[in-house]
């Protein structure tokens, strides 16, 4: 079965001496992994294709007892322009890329999810100078897309809107509530929220990367988010940031 579909080249690996092991990632079939044999040398069907966050049109072909994904042409469809070569951009773009692969992605999301990460490598390419929370915001919305991430709008118990008083995050529960209701959830670990804070919560769930690129957020706001951030991933998606990657907590 042969097939053209358009992907995001995530990685990309040399095996033998011109062969390709690719992963990409499909609106239709989320990330899966194809060969390109002869890619690493032939220019007429990979010109310029084969390198990590490129967007391509690929023609793909099942073959073998197994059914694997071998790529038999590409063309590109657009590169980033500055990523490669700002070290910060790139940094962020490949923490962001680490954890998108570190999460399973369900086949109902792969539309989703492919959107919003060539939105977060077009955000982070085209800015002057993009925020640095830009993965943390990235992380956040994964989390949502996953639905781990609890509402920020309104308080988990009473429904009451949550406003410049701040709120409280329960970790374990993965619950947000007002400072009056905080007493609602059973023991664990509770986070105070800021109406920053609050605010760069709702920016990661209904905002584009484009908005979060500009994220200029007091010291302080930015620190509750990280934390909350960082220890919901942990609890409900048992990820955490160690040594340069994501690994099971």
């Amino acid at each position: 079965m042969e097939f053209c579909e358009q992907a995001l080249v995530l990685a990309v690996r040399r095996f033998r001496e011109i062969d390709a092991w690719v992963r990409l990632l499909s609106p239709v079939r989320g990330v899966y992994t194809a060969f390109a044999f002869g890619g690493m040398k032939s220019r007429r069907r990979f010109l310029g294709c084969l390198d990590p966050l490129n967007h391509v049109q690929f023609k793909v072909r099942r073959s073998g007892y197994r059914s694997y994904h071998c790529l038999t042409e590409g063309r590109l469809l657009d590169s980033p322009r500055q990523l490669r070569t700002h070290p910060q951009r790139l940094g962020m773009a490949v923490n962001c890329l680490k954890f998108f692969e570190a999460v399973p992605i369900p086949a109902h999301s792969a539309a989703e999810a492919y959107a919003l990460l060539r939105e977060l490598l077009a955000a982070l390419d085209a800015a002057e100078a993009p925020s640095s929370l830009v993965p943390l915001l990235f992380r956040a919305r994964m989390t949502f897309v996953h639905g781990m991430l609890p509402v920020c709008g309104h308080c988990a118990a009473c429904g009451r809107a949550l406003g410049d008083n701040g709120a409280v995050c329960h970790v374990e529960e993965g619950k947000i509530l007002c400072p009056a209701c905080r007493s609602a959830a059973s023991g664990g670990v509770r986070l105070p929220l800021s109406s920053g804070a609050l605010s760069l919560l709702e920016t990661a769930v209904a905002q584009s990367p484009d908005c979060w690129a500009l994220c200029r957020p007091q010291p302080t706001a930015a620190r509750e988010f990280s934390r909350a951030v960082d220890l919901l991933v942990r609890y409900h998606m048992g990820l955490a940031w160690e040594q340069g990657g994501f690994v099971r907590a």
